[in-house]
């Protein structure tokens, strides 16, 4: 069996806050392999975005293992650990205008990360210019700043920075959030025209539920620093498991009828409805879900296999198969 491209084990970033921690991450095992598109979903300050930051080395960890491509990588990067990653790992931003110097021009902050690789010279003007019209911008826009751009135009250069010394893994953190409606699909379709021309596994974080199932092979749900379900994306999608996966998607407004059954064939209402405590020893999602028993509010579930190719962590996934089944 070939060996993923990311191997993440029980990784954890905690916060202080006062005298207690807060777990942005909390226990997370995660494989992405070579050449796919893993979707990464869940609500504000789950913990998707501290995640990438961490993959990417912008982020230390409080503890576990980061292994990509075979390499175990260090809690805190170093300048030369940053080289070696720029052609394993890079990221595309939410805000396109601040993930670029104001002060450079396009065509410095394209070759930037050449300079880095020890490329120089015309050889990387030429390779900067040959990625400005891959990404659909003008030759004269290599010319301009940052400030002299539209947001769509910005995020294309920070796609074509990210693509440029052909990364094995490119991140992408809200890509097409703050983007214009008439532009984000424009910016889903290139980057899915570039993750397929070059083969590149790309972890998509994102709000945008309909977004994540068109580009993602994989799904994987996070809630509160924990991911809560993960599979194939139809699967997640059609037939989710976890409760929260299932709140999670009644809550987006979906054009499919065979999903809106599917989410309804759970009970949206809640018995019990109070954010989670530091003090919580249980399933974080416990006391927002409608299934919870005693053994919710004592054990930490674990991610177990059902009949659908995903894996829910939740202790009544057997009693929820049967719901499914009779839906």
């Amino acid at each position: 069996m070939t060996a993923p491209l990311v191997d993440i084990r029980q990784l954890r970033c905690h916060f202080k806050s006062g005298a207690n921690l807060l777990a942005a991450v909390d226990g997370i095992n995660l494989q992405i392999t070579a050449g796919e598109v893993l979707g990464l979903v869940g609500e504000s300050g789950s913990g998707k975005s501290t995640l990438g930051r961490m993959i990417a080395g912008l982020q230390s960890r409080s503890a576990g293992k980061i292994y990509i491509d075979g390499k175990d990588m260090p809690h805190s990067y170093r300048r030369h650990d940053y080289r070696e990653m720029a052609t394993q790992v890079q990221m595309v931003f939410q805000d396109s205008y601040a993930s670029l110097n104001p002060r450079m021009t396009i065509l410095a902050s394209l070759q930037e990360p050449l300079w880095s690789l020890g490329i120089h010279g015309q050889a990387a003007r030429d390779k900067a210019a040959y990625w400005l019209d891959r990404v659909g911008l003008p030759q004269s826009a290599g010319e301009r700043y940052p400030h002299e751009l539209s947001g769509g135009q910005r995020q294309r250069i920070g796609i074509a920075r990210a693509f440029i010394t052909e990364p094995k893994l490119v991140i992408c953190d809200e890509p097409v959030s703050a983007l214009d409606v008439s532009v984000q699909a424009q910016i889903i379709n290139l980057l899915q025209e570039l993750q397929r021309e070059h083969n590149t596994a790309m972890l998509f974080i994102a709000h945008d539920l309909a977004v994540v199932r068109f580009l993602a092979t994989r799904t994987a749900v996070m809630y509160l620093g924990e991911i809560v379900e993960i599979g194939p994306t139809a699967a997640v999608f059609e037939a989710p498991r976890h409760p929260y996966t299932v709140r999670l998607l009644a809550a987006h407004l979906d054009g499919n009828p065979k999903g809106r059954i599917l989410n309804k064939s759970l009970p949206a209402q809640t018995i019990a409805n109070r954010a989670p405590l530091a003090t919580d020893r249980g399933c974080r999602f416990a006391p927002r879900c409608h299934m919870a028993e005693l053994a919710c509010c004592d054990t930490p579930p674990w991610l177990q296999p059902s009949r659908v190719r995903t894996e829910a962590a939740c202790h009544r996934l057997v009693d929820i198969e049967i719901l499914r089944s009779r839906g």
